[in-house]
Protein backbone atom coordinates (compact mmCIF):
# COMPACT_ATOMS: atom_id res chain seq x y z
CA UNK A 1 0.00 0.00 0.00
CA UNK A 2 1.30 3.43 -0.92
CA UNK A 3 1.47 5.77 2.06
CA UNK A 4 0.26 9.27 1.20
CA UNK A 5 2.22 12.28 2.37
CA UNK A 6 -0.95 13.79 3.77
CA UNK A 7 -1.36 10.84 6.16
CA UNK A 8 2.30 10.87 7.17
CA UNK A 9 2.16 14.60 7.88
CA UNK A 10 -0.91 14.05 10.04
CA UNK A 11 0.82 11.32 12.02
CA UNK A 12 3.97 13.39 12.55
CA UNK A 13 2.02 16.42 13.75
CA UNK A 14 -0.39 14.32 15.81
CA UNK A 15 2.49 13.02 17.90
CA UNK A 16 4.31 16.34 18.07
CA UNK A 17 1.22 18.12 19.41
CA UNK A 18 0.26 15.42 21.95
CA UNK A 19 1.51 15.75 25.50
CA UNK A 20 3.98 13.01 26.37
CA UNK A 21 2.87 10.65 29.17
CA UNK A 22 4.59 10.33 32.53
CA UNK A 23 7.55 8.02 32.02
CA UNK A 24 9.72 6.16 34.50
CA UNK A 25 13.47 6.34 33.83
CA UNK A 26 15.30 3.08 33.09
CA UNK A 27 18.76 2.11 34.27
CA UNK A 28 20.02 1.42 30.74
CA UNK A 29 21.87 4.37 29.22
CA UNK A 30 21.01 5.22 25.61
CA UNK A 31 23.32 7.82 24.00
CA UNK A 32 21.50 10.74 22.40
CA UNK A 33 24.20 12.32 20.27
CA UNK A 34 26.12 9.44 18.70
CA UNK A 35 26.08 9.49 14.92
CA UNK A 36 24.92 5.86 14.74
CA UNK A 37 21.57 4.20 14.29
CA UNK A 38 20.52 3.19 17.81
CA UNK A 39 18.62 -0.12 17.86
CA UNK A 40 16.69 -1.05 21.03
CA UNK A 41 15.66 -4.71 21.12
CA UNK A 42 13.42 -6.38 23.68
CA UNK A 43 10.32 -8.49 24.22
CA UNK A 44 6.85 -7.10 23.80
CA UNK A 45 5.58 -4.86 26.61
CA UNK A 46 9.05 -4.45 28.13
CA UNK A 47 8.87 -0.66 27.76
CA UNK A 48 10.60 0.09 24.44
CA UNK A 49 8.01 2.69 23.37
CA UNK A 50 8.10 4.44 26.73
CA UNK A 51 11.89 4.43 26.59
CA UNK A 52 11.62 6.38 23.33
CA UNK A 53 9.22 8.80 25.03
CA UNK A 54 11.69 9.20 27.89
CA UNK A 55 14.47 9.96 25.39
CA UNK A 56 12.18 12.52 23.74
CA UNK A 57 11.60 14.19 27.10
CA UNK A 58 15.34 14.28 27.71
CA UNK A 59 15.83 16.02 24.38
CA UNK A 60 13.10 18.55 25.15
CA UNK A 61 14.72 19.27 28.53
CA UNK A 62 17.96 20.00 26.67
CA UNK A 63 16.23 22.60 24.51
CA UNK A 64 15.57 20.53 21.38
CA UNK A 65 12.44 21.83 19.62
CA UNK A 66 9.48 19.42 19.45
CA UNK A 67 9.40 19.96 15.68
CA UNK A 68 12.82 18.33 15.46
CA UNK A 69 11.61 15.09 17.05
CA UNK A 70 9.66 12.67 14.84
CA UNK A 71 7.99 9.49 16.11
CA UNK A 72 6.49 6.81 13.85
CA UNK A 73 4.85 3.63 15.17
CA UNK A 74 4.83 1.03 12.42
CA UNK A 75 2.11 -0.96 14.15
CA UNK A 76 -0.30 1.94 13.74
CA UNK A 77 -3.16 0.41 11.70
CA UNK A 78 -3.18 3.49 9.47
CA UNK A 79 0.29 2.57 8.21
CA UNK A 80 -0.26 -1.13 7.55
CA UNK A 81 1.22 -2.53 5.45
CA UNK A 82 4.25 -0.22 5.34
CA UNK A 83 6.90 -0.94 2.70
CA UNK A 84 10.57 -0.08 2.50
CA UNK A 85 10.05 2.37 -0.35
CA UNK A 86 7.58 4.32 1.81
CA UNK A 87 10.43 5.59 4.03
CA UNK A 88 10.95 8.24 1.37
CA UNK A 89 7.49 9.56 2.31
CA UNK A 90 8.75 10.26 5.85
CA UNK A 91 11.60 12.31 4.42
CA UNK A 92 9.39 14.22 1.97
CA UNK A 93 6.68 14.84 4.57
CA UNK A 94 9.10 16.26 7.09
CA UNK A 95 10.72 18.47 4.45
CA UNK A 96 7.35 19.89 3.42
CA UNK A 97 6.16 20.34 7.01
CA UNK A 98 9.26 22.29 8.03
CA UNK A 99 10.87 23.84 4.92
CA UNK A 100 12.55 26.50 7.08
CA UNK A 101 14.10 23.87 9.39
CA UNK A 102 15.22 21.38 6.78
CA UNK A 103 18.35 23.25 5.54
CA UNK A 104 19.57 23.53 9.17
CA UNK A 105 19.60 19.75 9.63
CA UNK A 106 23.00 19.46 7.96
CA UNK A 107 24.54 20.89 11.13
CA UNK A 108 21.83 20.36 13.80
CA UNK A 109 20.11 17.06 13.05
CA UNK A 110 16.52 16.09 13.80
CA UNK A 111 15.70 13.00 15.85
CA UNK A 112 13.78 10.15 14.25
CA UNK A 113 12.15 7.48 16.46
CA UNK A 114 10.95 4.42 14.52
CA UNK A 115 8.98 2.03 16.75
CA UNK A 116 8.53 -1.74 16.12
CA UNK A 117 10.51 -1.57 12.91
CA UNK A 118 10.52 -5.33 12.33
CA UNK A 119 6.97 -5.31 10.92
CA UNK A 120 8.29 -3.54 7.81
CA UNK A 121 9.72 -5.90 5.23
CA UNK A 122 13.24 -4.86 4.14
CA UNK A 123 13.12 -1.99 6.63
CA UNK A 124 16.91 -1.74 6.72
CA UNK A 125 16.99 -0.40 3.14
CA UNK A 126 14.69 2.47 4.01
CA UNK A 127 16.47 3.26 7.28
CA UNK A 128 19.81 3.25 5.47
CA UNK A 129 18.38 5.81 3.02
CA UNK A 130 17.26 8.09 5.87
CA UNK A 131 20.60 7.70 7.63
CA UNK A 132 22.57 8.52 4.48
CA UNK A 133 20.82 11.89 4.14
CA UNK A 134 22.87 12.97 7.16
CA UNK A 135 19.91 14.92 8.53
CA UNK A 136 18.64 12.56 11.25
CA UNK A 137 19.81 10.81 14.39
CA UNK A 138 17.83 7.59 14.16
CA UNK A 139 16.48 5.37 16.97
CA UNK A 140 14.69 2.11 16.12
CA UNK A 141 12.98 -0.48 18.31
CA UNK A 142 12.02 -4.06 17.60
CA UNK A 143 10.93 -7.25 19.33
CA UNK A 144 12.89 -9.59 17.07
CA UNK A 145 16.52 -9.89 18.10
CA UNK A 146 17.55 -12.20 15.27
CA UNK A 147 15.97 -10.11 12.52
CA UNK A 148 17.43 -6.87 13.83
CA UNK A 149 20.78 -8.53 14.47
CA UNK A 150 21.04 -10.04 11.00
CA UNK A 151 19.86 -6.95 9.15
CA UNK A 152 22.10 -4.63 11.16
CA UNK A 153 25.06 -6.92 10.54
CA UNK A 154 24.49 -6.85 6.77
CA UNK A 155 22.89 -3.65 5.49
CA UNK A 156 23.79 -1.43 8.45
CA UNK A 157 27.15 -2.82 9.55
CA UNK A 158 29.31 -0.19 11.17
CA UNK A 159 26.38 2.23 11.28
CA UNK A 160 24.37 0.90 14.23
CA UNK A 161 24.63 0.17 17.95
CA UNK A 162 22.28 -2.33 19.58
CA UNK A 163 20.92 -2.15 23.14
CA UNK A 164 18.77 -4.82 24.79
CA UNK A 165 15.85 -3.89 27.02
CA UNK A 166 14.24 -6.25 29.53
CA UNK A 167 11.15 -5.89 31.73
CA UNK A 168 11.80 -3.92 34.93
CA UNK A 169 14.75 -5.03 37.04
CA UNK A 170 14.18 -5.24 40.80
CA UNK A 171 15.86 -1.87 41.23
CA UNK A 172 13.52 -0.34 38.63
CA UNK A 173 10.52 -1.92 40.36
CA UNK A 174 11.47 -0.22 43.63
CA UNK A 175 11.88 3.08 41.79
CA UNK A 176 8.44 2.63 40.20
CA UNK A 177 6.94 1.96 43.63
CA UNK A 178 8.84 4.95 45.07
CA UNK A 179 10.65 2.75 47.60
CA UNK A 180 13.96 4.36 48.51
CA UNK A 181 16.95 2.03 48.50
CA UNK A 182 20.12 2.81 50.45
CA UNK A 183 22.17 1.38 53.30
CA UNK A 184 20.00 3.08 55.94
CA UNK A 185 16.83 1.61 54.45
CA UNK A 186 17.99 -1.85 55.51
CA UNK A 187 17.60 -0.84 59.15
CA UNK A 188 14.18 0.79 58.91
CA UNK A 189 10.60 -0.09 58.03
CA UNK A 190 11.54 0.33 54.35
CA UNK A 191 13.15 -3.11 54.52
CA UNK A 192 9.70 -4.71 54.78
CA UNK A 193 8.49 -2.80 51.72
CA UNK A 194 11.54 -4.05 49.82
CA UNK A 195 10.88 -7.65 50.85
CA UNK A 196 7.20 -7.38 49.86
CA UNK A 197 8.18 -5.96 46.46
CA UNK A 198 10.66 -8.82 46.03
CA UNK A 199 7.97 -11.41 46.76
CA UNK A 200 5.74 -9.82 44.13
CA UNK A 201 8.62 -9.77 41.65
CA UNK A 202 9.21 -13.47 42.24
CA UNK A 203 5.53 -14.23 41.57
CA UNK A 204 4.43 -11.71 38.96
CA UNK A 205 7.63 -10.62 37.22
CA UNK A 206 8.68 -7.18 36.04
CA UNK A 207 6.57 -6.14 33.07
CA UNK A 208 5.94 -2.43 33.72
CA UNK A 209 2.15 -2.58 33.36
CA UNK A 210 1.97 -5.54 35.75
CA UNK A 211 4.26 -3.89 38.31
CA UNK A 212 2.14 -0.74 38.35
CA UNK A 213 -1.10 -2.72 38.81
CA UNK A 214 -2.09 -3.27 42.46
CA UNK A 215 -4.66 -6.05 42.12
CA UNK A 216 -3.25 -9.59 42.00
CA UNK A 217 -6.21 -10.68 39.88
CA UNK A 218 -5.58 -7.91 37.34
CA UNK A 219 -1.89 -8.75 37.25
CA UNK A 220 -2.74 -12.31 36.23
CA UNK A 221 -5.29 -11.16 33.65
CA UNK A 222 -2.72 -8.85 32.07
CA UNK A 223 -0.11 -11.60 31.98
CA UNK A 224 -2.56 -14.02 30.38
CA UNK A 225 -3.34 -11.45 27.70
CA UNK A 226 0.39 -11.06 27.05
CA UNK A 227 0.80 -14.79 26.49
CA UNK A 228 -2.27 -15.19 24.31
CA UNK A 229 -2.39 -12.04 22.22
CA UNK A 230 1.20 -10.83 22.07
CA UNK A 231 3.63 -13.72 22.24
CA UNK A 232 1.71 -16.61 20.72
CA UNK A 233 -0.14 -14.43 18.20
CA UNK A 234 3.09 -12.70 17.21
CA UNK A 235 4.90 -16.00 16.89
CA UNK A 236 2.15 -17.62 14.85
CA UNK A 237 1.80 -14.67 12.47
CA UNK A 238 5.44 -13.66 12.17
CA UNK A 239 6.77 -17.16 11.54
CA UNK A 240 3.64 -18.59 9.88
CA UNK A 241 3.50 -21.44 12.38
CA UNK A 242 1.24 -24.21 11.17
CA UNK A 243 1.23 -26.49 14.20
CA UNK A 244 0.08 -24.07 16.88
CA UNK A 245 -0.68 -26.89 19.31
CA UNK A 246 2.97 -27.98 19.33
CA UNK A 247 4.15 -24.41 19.84
CA UNK A 248 1.80 -24.08 22.83
CA UNK A 249 3.05 -27.35 24.28
CA UNK A 250 6.66 -26.24 23.82
CA UNK A 251 6.03 -22.90 25.55
CA UNK A 252 4.21 -24.64 28.40
CA UNK A 253 6.99 -27.22 28.77
CA UNK A 254 9.74 -24.60 28.84
CA UNK A 255 7.80 -22.34 31.23
CA UNK A 256 7.29 -25.28 33.59
CA UNK A 257 10.92 -26.40 33.45
CA UNK A 258 12.82 -23.13 33.81
CA UNK A 259 16.37 -23.33 35.20
CA UNK A 260 16.65 -26.89 33.89
CA UNK A 261 18.56 -28.58 31.10
CA UNK A 262 16.52 -28.78 27.92
CA UNK A 263 16.98 -31.65 25.49
CA UNK A 264 15.49 -31.24 22.03
CA UNK A 265 15.65 -35.00 21.52
CA UNK A 266 13.83 -35.80 24.76
CA UNK A 267 11.08 -33.26 24.03
CA UNK A 268 10.74 -34.54 20.47
CA UNK A 269 10.38 -38.16 21.62
CA UNK A 270 7.60 -37.06 23.95
CA UNK A 271 5.70 -34.70 21.65
CA UNK A 272 5.75 -36.92 18.54
CA UNK A 273 3.56 -39.41 20.39
CA UNK A 274 0.72 -36.90 20.24
CA UNK A 275 1.50 -34.81 17.13
CA UNK A 276 2.92 -35.65 13.68
CA UNK A 277 5.98 -33.41 13.67
CA UNK A 278 9.65 -33.51 12.71
CA UNK A 279 12.62 -32.80 14.94
CA UNK A 280 13.63 -29.96 12.62
CA UNK A 281 10.29 -28.26 13.28
CA UNK A 282 10.89 -28.44 17.03
CA UNK A 283 14.33 -26.89 16.55
CA UNK A 284 12.83 -24.12 14.41
CA UNK A 285 10.14 -23.40 17.00
CA UNK A 286 12.78 -23.18 19.68
CA UNK A 287 14.71 -20.67 17.54
CA UNK A 288 11.56 -18.56 17.17
CA UNK A 289 11.05 -18.47 20.94
CA UNK A 290 14.64 -17.34 21.45
CA UNK A 291 14.32 -14.79 18.67
CA UNK A 292 11.24 -13.24 20.29
CA UNK A 293 13.21 -13.04 23.59
CA UNK A 294 10.53 -15.10 25.34
CA UNK A 295 13.06 -17.78 26.36
CA UNK A 296 16.83 -17.98 26.65
CA UNK A 297 18.94 -21.11 26.30
CA UNK A 298 22.13 -20.76 28.30
CA UNK A 299 25.30 -22.42 27.03
CA UNK A 300 27.57 -24.60 29.12
CA UNK A 301 30.95 -23.01 29.82
CA UNK A 302 33.87 -24.64 28.08
CA UNK A 303 37.15 -23.47 26.63
CA UNK A 304 36.20 -25.59 23.62
CA UNK A 305 33.72 -23.81 21.34
CA UNK A 306 32.73 -27.16 19.83
CA UNK A 307 31.84 -28.55 23.26
CA UNK A 308 29.87 -25.40 24.03
CA UNK A 309 27.86 -25.81 20.84
CA UNK A 310 27.10 -29.52 21.31
CA UNK A 311 26.26 -29.54 25.03
CA UNK A 312 22.63 -29.33 26.25
CA UNK A 313 21.56 -25.87 27.37
CA UNK A 314 19.61 -24.57 30.35
CA UNK A 315 16.31 -22.82 29.79
CA UNK A 316 15.18 -19.51 31.33
CA UNK A 317 12.08 -17.38 30.74
CA UNK A 318 12.19 -13.61 30.21
CA UNK A 319 9.71 -12.92 33.01
CA UNK A 320 8.52 -15.08 35.89
CA UNK A 321 5.02 -13.65 35.63
CA UNK A 322 4.63 -15.49 32.32
CA UNK A 323 5.60 -18.69 34.06
CA UNK A 324 2.92 -18.00 36.64
CA UNK A 325 0.17 -18.05 34.02
CA UNK A 326 1.49 -20.49 31.42
CA UNK A 327 3.62 -23.06 33.22
CA UNK A 328 2.89 -25.53 35.99
CA UNK A 329 4.55 -24.46 39.22
CA UNK A 330 5.19 -26.74 42.15
CA UNK A 331 5.57 -25.78 45.79
CA UNK A 332 9.03 -27.33 45.93
CA UNK A 333 10.50 -25.45 42.94
CA UNK A 334 11.02 -22.02 44.52
CA UNK A 335 14.72 -22.57 43.86
CA UNK A 336 14.05 -22.79 40.12
CA UNK A 337 12.22 -19.46 40.11
CA UNK A 338 14.96 -17.90 42.22
CA UNK A 339 17.63 -19.14 39.80
CA UNK A 340 15.67 -17.68 36.88
CA UNK A 341 15.52 -14.36 38.71
CA UNK A 342 19.30 -14.35 39.19
CA UNK A 343 19.72 -15.17 35.49
CA UNK A 344 17.60 -12.15 34.57
CA UNK A 345 19.69 -10.00 36.91
CA UNK A 346 22.82 -11.15 35.09
CA UNK A 347 21.26 -10.51 31.67
CA UNK A 348 20.28 -7.00 32.73
CA UNK A 349 23.85 -6.48 33.88
CA UNK A 350 25.09 -7.78 30.53
CA UNK A 351 22.78 -5.33 28.73
CA UNK A 352 24.60 -2.52 30.52
CA UNK A 353 28.09 -4.02 30.07
CA UNK A 354 28.33 -5.81 26.69
CA UNK A 355 31.76 -7.21 27.60
CA UNK A 356 30.12 -9.60 30.07
CA UNK A 357 28.92 -13.07 29.17
CA UNK A 358 27.06 -15.72 31.16
CA UNK A 359 27.25 -19.54 31.12
CA UNK A 360 26.63 -22.49 33.41
CA UNK A 361 29.33 -25.03 34.37
CA UNK A 362 29.16 -28.80 34.58
CA UNK A 363 31.98 -31.32 34.87
CA UNK A 364 32.19 -34.99 33.91
CA UNK A 365 30.97 -35.99 37.39
CA UNK A 366 27.80 -33.88 36.89
CA UNK A 367 28.86 -31.30 39.46
CA UNK A 368 27.11 -28.13 38.37
CA UNK A 369 27.46 -24.41 39.06
CA UNK A 370 24.51 -22.32 37.98
CA UNK A 371 26.35 -19.31 36.56
CA UNK A 372 29.82 -18.52 35.27
CA UNK A 373 30.26 -14.81 34.58
CA UNK A 374 33.05 -13.85 32.20
CA UNK A 375 34.43 -10.55 30.95
CA UNK A 376 36.54 -10.47 27.79
CA UNK A 377 36.70 -14.27 28.06
CA UNK A 378 38.11 -14.25 31.59
CA UNK A 379 36.11 -15.93 34.38
CA UNK A 380 35.16 -13.20 36.85
CA UNK A 381 32.55 -14.78 39.13
CA UNK A 382 30.93 -18.11 40.01
CA UNK A 383 27.38 -18.08 41.35
CA UNK A 384 25.32 -20.88 42.86
CA UNK A 385 21.62 -20.40 43.61
CA UNK A 386 19.88 -22.25 46.43
CA UNK A 387 16.63 -21.05 48.00
CA UNK A 388 17.01 -22.98 51.25
CA UNK A 389 20.30 -24.09 52.86
CA UNK A 390 19.01 -25.41 56.19
CA UNK A 391 18.27 -29.01 55.17
CA UNK A 392 20.68 -31.87 55.99
CA UNK A 393 23.61 -31.86 53.59
CA UNK A 394 22.18 -29.07 51.42
CA UNK A 395 24.98 -26.58 52.00
CA UNK A 396 27.65 -29.18 51.33
CA UNK A 397 25.88 -30.30 48.15
CA UNK A 398 25.70 -26.73 46.82
CA UNK A 399 29.19 -25.64 47.85
CA UNK A 400 31.16 -28.66 46.57
CA UNK A 401 30.57 -27.89 42.86
CA UNK A 402 31.39 -24.23 43.53
CA UNK A 403 34.79 -25.17 44.98
CA UNK A 404 35.46 -27.66 42.17
CA UNK A 405 34.67 -25.00 39.55
CA UNK A 406 36.79 -22.47 41.44
CA UNK A 407 39.80 -24.76 41.22
CA UNK A 408 39.16 -25.72 37.60
CA UNK A 409 38.46 -22.20 36.33
CA UNK A 410 40.88 -20.40 38.66
CA UNK A 411 38.28 -18.02 40.08
CA UNK A 412 37.96 -17.11 43.77
CA UNK A 413 34.94 -14.78 43.52
CA UNK A 414 32.33 -17.21 44.80
CA UNK A 415 28.72 -16.56 45.82
CA UNK A 416 25.67 -18.54 46.86
CA UNK A 417 22.45 -16.60 46.31
CA UNK A 418 19.72 -17.66 48.75
CA UNK A 419 16.15 -16.73 49.54
CA UNK A 420 16.95 -15.08 52.88
CA UNK A 421 20.17 -16.51 54.37
CA UNK A 422 23.22 -14.25 54.70
CA UNK A 423 26.72 -15.10 55.86
CA UNK A 424 30.32 -15.42 54.74
CA UNK A 425 32.22 -18.67 55.19
CA UNK A 426 35.65 -20.08 54.42
CA UNK A 427 35.45 -23.64 53.12
CA UNK A 428 38.54 -25.50 51.88
CA UNK A 429 40.38 -22.18 52.00
CA UNK A 430 37.79 -20.57 49.69
CA UNK A 431 35.81 -17.55 50.86
CA UNK A 432 32.17 -17.91 49.91
CA UNK A 433 29.57 -15.14 50.20
CA UNK A 434 26.01 -16.23 50.99
CA UNK A 435 23.65 -13.43 49.95
CA UNK A 436 19.83 -13.07 49.95
CA UNK A 437 18.55 -12.70 46.40
CA UNK A 438 16.85 -9.36 46.98
CA UNK A 439 20.09 -7.91 48.29
CA UNK A 440 22.11 -9.49 45.47
CA UNK A 441 19.77 -7.87 42.91
CA UNK A 442 20.48 -4.50 44.54
CA UNK A 443 24.23 -5.07 44.86
CA UNK A 444 25.16 -1.98 42.87
CA UNK A 445 23.09 0.23 45.16
CA UNK A 446 23.95 -1.49 48.44
CA UNK A 447 27.60 -2.11 47.56
CA UNK A 448 27.23 -5.89 47.86
CA UNK A 449 30.21 -7.40 46.06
Amino acid sequence: MKIEKRLMKELIREWQTTELPEVLPRTIHIPLSVNKIIAIVGPRRSGKTFLLFWLAKELLSKGVAREKIVYVNFEDPRLLPFEAKSFEVILDSYRELYPELYPELDTAKAYLFLDEIQVVKNWEIGVRRLYDTGKFLIFITGSSSRLLGYEIATQLRGRALTFELFPFSFREILQAKEIEVNELALYSGTRFSILKAFEEYLNYGGFPEVVLTESAELKLRILKSYVETMFLKDLVERYEIRNQAVMRELVKYLATNVSSLFSVSAFFRWIKQAYPITKRTVINYLDYLEDSRLFFLLKRFSFSLKEQALSPRKCYIVDLGLREVFGHRHSQDAGKSLENLVFLGLMQQKAINPLLDVFFWRDSNKKEVDFVVTERGRVMELIQVCAELSGPGVKEREVKPLIAASQKLKCDNLSVVTMDYEDEEVIEKKKIKLVPAWKWLLRDVLRVS
